[in-house]
């Protein structure tokens, strides 16, 4: 967490990239002041700060710090989910062998008895099913981890072997209500080199009371998309849509962003805020220790608030260091540490039972 400074949330709120090379020409020109402009994105990243503080205080969070790695006193601890399943594995052997997930023959119900501090398999069943105290100390069942469908496919990657899922169903659940779920589907890889390439994928993600999608998308054969999405019924909504174009499909000798990847462009979206993002990879990869007039004529970040433009994003080196600045309609500009200069601290703070 320590190299996670306030840059990084600079680049995720603000274009998670320093460059880009694209407008927006569907947005409007802000008629609200500067001050306003600042007033709305200051409103913004404390929203931001509240989805956390939600993410952190929902029901997955308490159960998985709480129940699962019996915290306490703010400490983390994972030997309650560590003898569960080290105890499965003793008892029904290795649940991954060979590289490969054992699903077949793994499925059924299985209960945990407190009194043996084992399992015993109650029945058969198509699926596996965990019922478990959530607790250890506790002497009551009120968990079900249920994996109710999993397949996998045979890929490559550097002439190793490896079967990666291409669809998967899981749902854990205490005393009946949902805490998580995971849905993958739609997963497919263009095989036949020693570099399986992903070309599709779906997942969607329930961690109450978040829901998170992921879409992996080829959209030509130099092309792909990824787009995320987050949002609870408490109003919490991120979105990230971003598309990158390599020189070539010889997905094979992929080796580097510098060697492998042309441009990169998109929108990133945090409640009512906007960064409109690309950036000229090829261009920039031409220079060793591109300067800061070279990375912004190769670039541009446009910054709008209920898709009005409100300002852009310049890249600055002072005293050696990387600093963005937002340039007003008004020709004004200030670091956007103003706004996100305390975040390692704000998330420290969020999260300090997991950090700590």
């Amino acid at each position: 967490m320590k190299t996670l400074k306030t840059k990084l949330f600079a680049l995720c709120i603000f274009s998670l990239l320093l460059y880009s090379c694209s407008k927006d020409s569907s947005s409007s020109t802000s008629t609200t002041t500067v001050a306003e402009d600042k007033q709305n994105i200051s409103k913004t990243i404390n929203d931001f700060y509240g989805c956390l503080n939600t993410l952190n205080d929902g029901d997955m969070s308490n159960f998985m710090l709480y129940s699962l790695f019996n915290g306490t006193n703010q400490q983390y601890n994972d030997s309650w989910i560590k003898t569960l399943s080290d105890k499965f594995e003793l008892q029904y052997g290795k649940i991954i062998m060979n590289d490969k997930f054992q699903f077949a023959t793994r499925t059924g119900v299985y209960t945990w008895n407190a009194s043996s501090q084992s399992w015993s398999k109650q029945s058969n069943s198509s699926v596996i099913t965990l019922l478990f105290p959530s607790k250890q100390t506790q002497p009551t069942i009120d968990s079900e981890l249920s994996l109710n469908s999993y397949s996998d496919i045979s890929t490559s990657f550097n002439a190793n072997t490896y079967w990666l899922p291409n669809a998967a169903s899981l749902t854990l659940k205490r005393n009946n209500v949902l805490q998580f779920s995971l849905n993958l589907t739609n997963v497919t890889f263009e095989t036949g080199t020693n570099f399986s390439m992903p070309i599709n994928a779906d997942i969607s993600i329930f961690t109450s009371p978040f829901t998170h999608t992921f879409q992996w998308r080829r959209v030509s054969s130099t092309e792909f998309q990824l787009a995320y999405n987050s949002n609870t019924t408490q109003g919490c909504g991120t979105s990230l849509v971003t598309n990158f174009k390599l020189y070539d499909a010889d997905y094979a000798n992929i080796t580097s962003v510098k060697d492998d990847l042309k441009t990169i462009n998109g929108t990133f979206t945090e409640g009512n805020l906007k960064v409109v993002y690309a950036s000229n990879v090829q261009a920039l990869s031409a220079y060793t220790d591109p300067t800061p007039a070279q990375i912004n004529s190769n670039s541009d970040a446009e910054v709008f608030y209920n898709n009005a433009k409100i300002g852009d994003l310049s890249y600055q080196k002072i005293n050696n260091k990387t600093e963005i600045f937002i340039v007003y309609a008004d020709g004004t500009s200030e670091n956007i540490n103003t706004y996100v200069g305390d975040f390692e601290t704000k998330v420290r703070t969020i999260f300090a039972s997991y950090l700590n």
